[in-house]
Formats: C-alpha cells, structure tokens, sequence
C-alpha cells in the first residue's frame, strides 16, 4: 500500500527555503511577503511587471511619518538616570541603524525586547550577537546584547536576550537587563507577547514584565501597541529604593524605570522595484510613581523612524530617526545551505551578527 504523501511545509517560509518547487505561475511578481517569515497565505501579483512606485501615496506616507517624528521629538525632555539606561541603547545594529523603531517589524532579531508579541511570527531558530561604542575616540560606555528568537513551528515561540553595559564613569556599576518571554498567534493576523525583565547591578531591580500585541493587516501593513516596564504592585510601578552613596545614615533615593507605552506602524512595499520597508514608533514614557497619569507634564514623548531598502541581491541599506538624531547603515545576507548569516553595521558605531537556522 503506497504511503500517504507528503505535507508541504506552511508558505511562504518553505518558498524561501527552495522546498516547494513550481508553486506559483512563471509570469507573476512576487509579493513583498516573501522575503519576510510571516506565515500567511501566499498572493502573488497578477502581472510580471513591477512599478517603481508600488502606490502614488508612498510619497505622502513618508512625509507623513518624518513630520510626526519631529513634532514628537521637540517634546522629548531629559529622563535623568534613564537617560542612558541599558534599555534605552536597544539591541541589534540593523534596529539601531532603523532609529529603534522595531517594534511592529517583525524582520528585527531580539524580538523579546523590541515587542515579545513579535516571537508568535517566528519560525524558526535566530541568534544574534551585537556591540556598540558610544564615542570610539574616547573614554564611553560599551554596549553588548546577546539574543535568542526560537520559533517552534506552531502558534507558540520563545525568546532570550540579555542586554550589557560597561560603564566608564567612576563610582558606577556595570549593568545587566536580562530578558525571558513567550509569543502566542492567536490566529494568522494576531500576536500577543509578555516578557519578564530585571535590571542587575549594584541597585537591583525588582522584577518587571512588559506585554505586546501585533497585528498583521496585509502584505503592506502592519501594526503594533505594547507597554513595558510593568511592576507586580498595586501601581503597576517598576519603582525601588536605592542608596547610591552607601552610607546608611543618607536617605534612600527612588529610582524608576518608567511605564512606556509604544505604538508602532510599518509600511511595507516597492522602490525602484526593489523590496522597502518604513517603520514609525511613538512612545510615551510616564514618569511619576503611580498607576496611571493622563497628564502630558508626567510624560515625555518621542518618535521613531526607520527605513529599510534591499537595493542589491542580499545587500540592505538603512536609515532612520531617533528622536533628532540621525542613524544609517547597512547589513548583508550571506546563505548557507538552509541557514542564513547576517552582518550588520550600524552609526553610531554598532556592529551585529545574526544567524538563522
């Protein structure tokens, strides 16, 4: 008795790995899905011909999305400790070369820091490997990040990331923001996320968590809400005291790592009939101890924008806005059999490795 033949794997993931031949018809453009890893249905466009501009509003869209950064960036203000917290380096070259606007891309690796809800449209196994320098030239900070996405193939996936930074003032301690979550699809267009995280050095943190919503609308848009440093308290606060001179006779100091809300947006299409993608995220950062304030003086509020454009073969470029300051830079995709390395470099000075399996 002949055996039962068998399954393909889902699209368009076994697509991209060559496993499924003579799927689509010979006269037909690719939709931009395919060279991403989302799991959903496979459309290909009904004509061979792909226009430079995939929509006369693209344009639009992108004046659009640098006006709202700017106006949000003029409202940004000083976040005291937090201002150069671990958290708010970010993990990854390709995202900090985008502005850290990575939390609706679901091509960002870290997945479980940039938006746990991103993990449910992982696939399979990705490890990344990141380093920056703040000022090359002289005495800064270092930053490291290490991640781990593993997608199961079904509806649930894990993440891993740990995030380092070596501080060089005196009297400061080296940090450690470690990061565990879980990503669930509720169907093909839905993913929820949480992660726990906690703050390791001299001071530590009480344990947070932060949660994650993404939503697949089309091949060409998607979106994102998500809203971390949660604390298990009545208020919700990741909030403690600490005593930063060591002297017991001094008062303790409250130190918070505020409540950040995010709400991203990423456009997907065609320019100059290559693959292209913008990104946009808002966030809020609320500042007072409690559970939540609706009033703008205890928030400040920043933009991010990002773009990524596969001008040649496996070569990308990028760019975006981080609040007003500019990044850039540039990644390449290197095959080997099923599996795929990526080396990204990023300004300011940050350099990746990720590898798929």
């Amino acid at each position: 008795m002949p055996s039962a033949p068998k399954k393909n794997p889902s699209f368009p993931l076994a697509i991209l790995k060559g496993r499924v031949k003579n799927h689509a018809p010979t006269n037909f453009t690719p939709n931009f899905q395919l060279y991403t890893l989302f799991p959903t249905p496979y459309t290909p466009h009904p004509t061979p011909y792909t226009p430079l501009f995939y929509l006369p509003s693209v344009p639009f869209f992108f004046i659009l999305l640098f006006s709202a950064v700017f106006s949000f960036a003029d409202k940004r203000a000083s976040l005291g400790d937090m201002d150069n917290a671990t958290e708010l380096v970010g993990a990854g070259a390709r995202e900090i070369a985008m502005g850290k606007a990575a939390g609706s891309d679901t091509s960002a690796f870290v997945a479980v820091f940039w938006n746990p809800a991103m993990l449910a449209f992982k696939n399979d196994l990705a490890v990344s490997l990141n380093g920056k320098i703040d000022d090359p030239l002289g005495s800064a900070d270092k930053f490291g990040a290490f991640g781990i996405d593993w997608g199961f193939g079904g509806r649930l996936s894990v993440g891993f990331a740990a995030l380092y930074r070596e501080n060089e003032k005196e009297n400061t301690e080296d940090d450690i923001l470690g990061y565990a979550g879980l990503g669930y699809r509720l169907n093909r267009l839905n993913g929820i996320g949480v992660s726990l995280s906690i703050l390791s050095n001299k001071y530590q943190s009480p344990l947070s968590f932060d949660l994650g919503w993404y939503r697949y609308w089309n091949a060409k848009w998607q979106s994102s809400l998500q809203v971390r440093n949660l604390g298990f308290n009545s208020r919700l606060s990741a909030a403690w005291q600490r005593n930063s001179s060591g002297d017991i006779s001094q008062s303790a100091e409250l130190y918070l790592r505020p409540k950040t809300f995010e709400l991203g947006i990423t456009h997907r299409n065609f320019l100059l009939r290559k693959p292209a993608s913008v990104s946009l995220a808002l966030v809020s950062y609320q500042t007072a101890d409690t559970l939540f304030v609706f009033d703008p003086d205890w928030h400040i509020f920043k933009g991010h924008a990002g773009f990524e454009w596969a001008v040649w073969h496996e070569l990308n470029l990028r760019c975006g806005l981080d609040g007003k300051e500019i990044s850039a830079g540039a990644g390449y995709n290197f095959s080997v059999g099923e599996k795929t390395l990526s080396v990204d470099f990023a300004y300011p000075f940050s350099l990746g490795l990720r590898a798929r399996f």
